[in-house]
């Protein structure tokens, strides 16, 4: 009987010491990498050759880029990239654990911040948010929104934003779009 309440006692409190970095890397990880395709200097590469190109070459660059990623094994957009889009979206760090909470629970393309892209490439996420503890849930959002700094207009050199691209669901009107309301 000690034994076994000495197991429930340490399983207990190793659930609950979980940071939101162990529940990331037991539950997120599989799907979303911590680094997209290109690191920092690919970026600003690629930055750099689409201010120089021509319409038709920015769109020769993007169809190559698009089929890069659809021949790659990622199963869901890189976590940087998300918890960078979730912070130009939502005003706060607790809206956007708030979020982070409810949607990892009931996931839907209707409430999510995604770019059209990225639904059309991976779907919607399935609900994993409803095997870990409310603790567990809270770990990682938070987690996510103290680890990835940066914006996302910066991380994508400031581009995002002047795409223009109807379907996004930009925050203040940029991008031509209006934000749709998450509750």
């Amino acid at each position: 009987m000690k034994k076994l309440l000495l197991v429930f006692i340490l399983g207990f409190v190793s659930l609950q010491a979980n940071s939101g970095e162990e529940v990331y890397k037991a539950k997120c990880a599989s799907c979303h990498a911590m680094k997209g395709m290109m690191d920092e200097t690919q970026m600003k590469e690629m930055r750099q050759k689409m201010q120089n190109a021509s319409k038709e070459e920015k769109m020769a660059m993007r169809q190559k880029m698009m089929q890069k990623m659809q021949k790659s094994d990622m199963k869901a957009p890189p976590m940087p990239m998300v918890s960078k889009r979730l912070k130009m979206m939502l005003k706060s760090r607790e809206e956007f654990i708030t979020f982070v909470d409810d949607y990892i629970q009931n996931p839907s393309q209707k409430k999510g911040f995604c770019m059209p892209m990225a639904y059309k490439r991976f779907g919607t996420m399935p609900p994993i948010g409803k095997s870990l503890s409310k603790e567990e849930r809270t770990a990682v959002a938070s987690w996510l929104y103290d680890n990835f700094k940066g914006s996302w207009g910066g991380s994508m050199g400031g581009k995002m934003c002047e795409m223009k691209n109807k379907n996004m669901k930009c925050g203040a009107g940029k991008c031509g779009a209006v934000k749709i309301q998450t509750h």
